[in-house]
């Protein structure tokens, strides 16, 4: 008998304007990268976890796709922000919100971080054009699933 275990991830995006309505959303599937897998499996194996995993999600300008040997985006902005984490059934998750002044510019990246500055990568997606705007909020929400 053979036993796969899957690693993907997906993304949402939610860019809100000032007055708070909602100016544009995405769902888009991401990669998990080597990197990653080897942080979770290590990360798994420890004998105690001092911190919540991958709590950092950064964005960047960067237009490179995606590969599996990524390690850090292509050209990240300057803050990366802590998201909220919680699990239901075989599926892991980080929220986190950009508020106004926070990465403002043409996100067309993004990436979940184990550090808020280094740290290793989990994984990363390249994406068409959300232009955040300095009154504007983004609102990512990062879902791992595992089956």
């Amino acid at each position: 008998m053979k036993d796969t275990l899957k690693v993907t991830g997906h993304i949402n995006f939610k860019l809100y304007s000032d007055d708070g309505s909602l100016k544009d959303e995405r769902d888009i599937n991401n990669l998990v990268v080597t990197a990653g897998k080897n942080y979770l499996a290590a990360w798994l194996a420890a004998a105690s976890q001092s911190d919540y995993f991958m709590k950092y999600v950064a964005l960047g300008e960067g237009l490179t796709a995606a590969q599996a040997t990524d390690t850090t985006l292509e050209t990240e902005l300057s803050t990366r922000v802590i998201g909220t984490i919680s699990s239901s059934t075989n599926v892991w998750q980080n929220q986190a919100s950009f508020g106004p002044g926070v990465n403002t510019g043409d996100v067309t990246e993004a990436g979940l971080f184990s550090d808020p500055t280094t740290g290793t990568m989990l994984a990363r997606q390249v994406f068409g054009v959300i232009t955040k705007s300095a009154g504007d909020t983004l609102q990512v929400t990062w879902q791992i699933s595992i089956s």
